[in-house]
């Protein structure tokens, strides 16, 4: 069984279409991390109304969410969060990306996380956080996409696939953007595959409610938890450590932690409808599908497993990288590179399909 670590201490060193956003300047990075008021500076709060299931004007608003965009968003990459650090787990990843004009980017903040409203009285889920996705997705125009998910948006991605084939058997649109393909990565993909230790989730997720708003209070306490996100050889520093208590304790969110702890549990309740093998059979001719993990993550470090046991056969790609689960903070560089590479394949097939059905092949 995993057991909780400290950590090593060390010095801490909706309007138009932006532009590539800068990336941060050194005075504004935390041991090699972007500070967290860089990475939500550098991005918006739009209104959002979960019972219309709609981006709305931010003045008055419901709730306002935080998002971030580069380029031409009607083809961007569609990156979604994982648990716990929300959308600032992609700051280190970002650097070591294509630029806008080569691969637009939208990084999307889910209700309760980063920069994003925190409401308590909430119905925190797969089902909403979907929800979400798709009025970004609308608003915005977006006409195709490359989903990368990271933890458990892979259930968000899950739940929009499964979507799509209950509108089509309703003869209904589909309801989002083309996808171009689908990478996920230490995400949860079959309901008999979660391995999260017991003092994380599975207990976050049973607390009584009056509970759940002193969760993570204490940042010593925070940091002797936290270490089984990082692999024993990764030395995570106090700063970085910080910055990530830090975007998740804006707007006062740290009772997220358990609030959404039980996405495994909603994943099991639904295993039919959110089976990864399934969809993947469903979809495997229409789009490319890659799914990931790391050595030495302890919330889903049989996932990969079972995906190659399961559809190995069937042509699913699989990869693997070093480290812990937060590979976006530890491997931000090779993971940068397996999403590019991957999304470069995406198109070098599209052009190739295109140059088919015009006959020049």
């Amino acid at each position: 069984m995993t057991k909780p670590r400290i950590l090593v201490t060390a010095a801490s060193g909706n309007t138009g279409l932006p532009a590539a956003a800068p990336q941060p300047a050194a005075a504004e990075r935390v041991g090699g991390t972007p500070s967290v008021q860089a990475w939500f500076t550098s991005g918006e709060r739009v209104g959002y109304d979960p019972k219309a299931r709609a981006i709305v004007a931010a003045q008055g608003a419901p709730l306002n969410v935080f998002l971030r965009r580069e380029g031409d968003l009607a083809h961007a990459v569609s990156f979604l969060p994982g648990f716990p650090d929300g959308s600032f787990g992609w700051a280190k990843v970002l650097p070591h990306l294509p630029n806008a004009a080569e691969m637009p980017k939208l990084f999307v903040e889910y209700v309760g996380m980063g920069d994003s409203d925190k409401p308590k009285d909430y119905a925190y889920s797969t089902s909403e956080r979907t929800d979400l996705v798709e009025a970004i997705w609308r608003d915005f125009r977006v006409q195709s996409t490359t989903l990368v998910a990271f933890d458990f948006s892979s259930l968000v991605v899950l739940e929009h696939l499964r979507r799509r084939l209950e509108r089509s058997e309703r003869g209904e649109a589909a309801g989002g953007p083309e996808i171009r393909g689908v990478f996920i990565f230490n995400g949860g993909l079959f309901t008999d595959g979660h391995s999260h230790p017991w003092y994380t989730t599975p207990i976050l997720r049973r607390l009584p409610r009056p509970l759940t708003l002193r969760v993570g209070r204490s940042f010593a306490m925070f940091k002797m938890l936290a270490g089984v996100m990082w692999s024993k050889s990764y030395r995570v520093t106090d700063g970085e450590v910080r910055e990530l208590y830090n975007a998740m304790d804006r707007h006062d969110g740290l009772f997220y932690l358990a609030r959404a702890a039980g996405f495994d549990a909603d994943h099991k309740a639904q295993r039919d409808r959110l089976d990864f093998g399934r969809l993947y059979k469903a979809y495997r001719s229409q789009f490319p599908f890659l799914v990931g993990g790391s050595d030495e993550d302890p919330f889903e470090h049989r996932q990969v497993d079972l995906a190659q046991e399961r559809l190995g056969k069937l042509g699913l790609q699989i990869e693997r990288l070093p480290g812990g689960h937060l590979t976006t903070h530890e491997q931000p560089e090779a993971l940068a590179a397996m999403i590019a590479k991957f999304e470069r394949g995406l198109s070098n097939s599209n052009d190739h399909q295109a140059l088919r059905r015009a006959g020049s092949l």
